[in-house]
């Protein structure tokens, strides 16, 4: 069965760091591949390297800019990003050394290697002007990303730090350097100083319609890929009303693309420890790419990229079904037999004050047991979990959650998209992914509870094409 969602061949998916060709039109997905072996501490790795023009095919190029040997400072290849410079494309990324940060010495730099066609890289060292500051953690100095500012008419690196001392503190901070021509760079400082978390991980920086936008990841509160915004790159950041894009399983996004072709979030949906229901959520996973919608209020909303859909054969319509129950659960099925891999498309609409509404997948026909998407009026949540969670718990769930209002009279436009054991919901523009491991039944239901919903404009797909330029 060929995935849906990119996944290398006997490894799992890690950071990307992501860059558009405008010469090609080709997204290079640079990342790191976990092989899981030693568990939990994977094998060294460098940067390896997947292209695609839409997210369906993919050619995958293996290790362009390989790992160091045992004793170098690069002996694993942490995350950086790829810019364009005059003559040549530029790649900083992090050095890494686990026997240094055994030692209490220096364990992460930043380094640099150039290249002329994206695929061959020339390592150039230590980037002795990117050290780790003074006063700042040098194991913990890492995911430069650049842009340019037109303000102060230069490049700006922002990469994350955190200052010296217990690993508990809420020091986690942006820095950040100058440079005019991407190879003097002079440090400036802070760049934002949140105080909320211990590391910021994976910054990114970009400007959609005169509004500024941070996306980082953090592992000391929610685990999750967040971001703030601003009217201006040295400005201050604030949250807006929802600062996720998805849940604990979707981790290490950036962004990559342009207002030609959109832009695109670049993050991996984890797998579960062991491959289980209950498990802890893994470092690394598939490829997942959401596509960024920019609402009226400014905030971020996603969606499953076109290419995707349009890459399911002919869609079957379904009939139209009203559910209706003042007291208790209402629950139909309208698909008998799922397969692995299918897309769902639909309208809820809410016609009454309604409790929750939701879609059920993989339910077995005779216990009902199955996993669930509920939208849940009293907290004004999306969940997702199995039901029943019995015994309890029967999948760990926490962090599979995203604000969602309920309210009568609104109309909510529904993506539910699976491949083998991803599921992932998109309902205007919010994005809830996770994994299943125990699939009891083959049945998908809609339900509601002590309330009326209308679900129409049902479309199943459920034929994936193959692409034959995957390789």
């Amino acid at each position: 069965m060929q995935k849906i969602f990119y996944q290398p061949e006997g490894y799992w998916f890690g950071d990307c760091m992501p860059f558009f060709n405008e010469k090609d039109q080709t997204f290079y997905l640079f990342h790191q591949r976990d092989t899981r072996n030693p568990k939990p501490l994977t094998d060294p790795f460098g940067w390896s390297l997947v292209t695609t023009k839409d997210f369906v095919s993919y050619q995958d190029h293996g290790e362009v800019l390989p790992k160091g040997k045992h004793d170098a400072a690069d002996q694993f290849i942490y995350a950086g990003s790829v810019t364009q410079g005059k003559n040549e494309q530029i790649a900083f990324y992090t050095g890494h050394n686990r026997q240094a940060k055994l030692a209490k010495k220096t364990s992460e730099i930043l380094m640099s290697a150039t290249s002329q066609d994206l695929l061959h890289w020339q390592k150039e060292g230590k980037e002795t002007s990117l050290a780790p500051q003074k006063g700042y953690d040098h194991n913990d100095w890492r995911d430069p990303v650049i842009v340019y500012s037109k303000q102060r008419q230069c490049y700006v690196l922002v990469l994350g730090a955190r200052l010296p001392g217990d690993k508990k503190k809420p020091t986690g901070r942006l820095v950040y350097f100058e440079s005019e021509d991407l190879h003097h760079w002079h440090f400036k400082g802070d760049f934002w100083v949140p105080n909320e978390f211990n590391m910021i991980e994976m910054p990114d920086l970009f400007e959609l319609d005169h509004t500024w936008y941070l996306i980082f990841s953090e592992y000391s509160e929610d685990k999750r890929t967040k971001y703030r915004v601003s009217d201006g790159l040295f400005n201050q950041w604030h949250s807006l009303s929802d600062e996720f894009f998805d849940g604990k399983a979707y981790y290490a996004a950036r962004t990559v693309g342009n207002n030609q072709v959109g832009r695109f979030l670049t993050g991996w949906v984890a797998t579960k420890e062991n491959e289980q229901d209950l498990g802890n959520w893994d470092w690394g996973g598939a490829f997942v790419p959401h596509q960024i919608i920019q609402r009226p209020d400014k905030t971020l909303g996603v969606d499953l990229p076109e290419t995707i859909t349009a890459n399911f054969a002919e869609s079957r319509p379904l009939p139209q079904i009203r559910l209706s129950c003042n007291d208790g659960k209402k629950e139909e099925t309208i698909i008998k037999n799922l397969p692995d891999q299918f897309l769902l498309e639909a309208q809820i609409t809410v016609l009454q004050d309604t409790k929750s509404f939701g879609v059920k997948a993989y339910v077995n026909e005779e216990t009902r047991a199955g996993y669930q998407y509920q939208a849940y009026g009293p907290e004004n949540i999306l969940k997702f979990t199995c039901t029943p969670n019995y015994p309890w718990p029967s999948y760990f769930a926490t962090g599979l959650e995203r604000p969602l209002p309920l309210i009568k009279g609104k109309t909510y436009d529904l993506k539910l998209i699976v491949d083998d054991s991803i599921i992932i919901l998109y309902i205007n523009n919010v994005a809830l992914s996770a994994r299943m491991y125990n699939k009891l039944g083959r049945e998908l239901s809609f339900f509601v509870t002590e309330g009326q919903i209308l679900v129409s404009k049902i479309k199943y797909y459920q034929d994936w094409q193959e692409a034959n330029t995957r390789k």
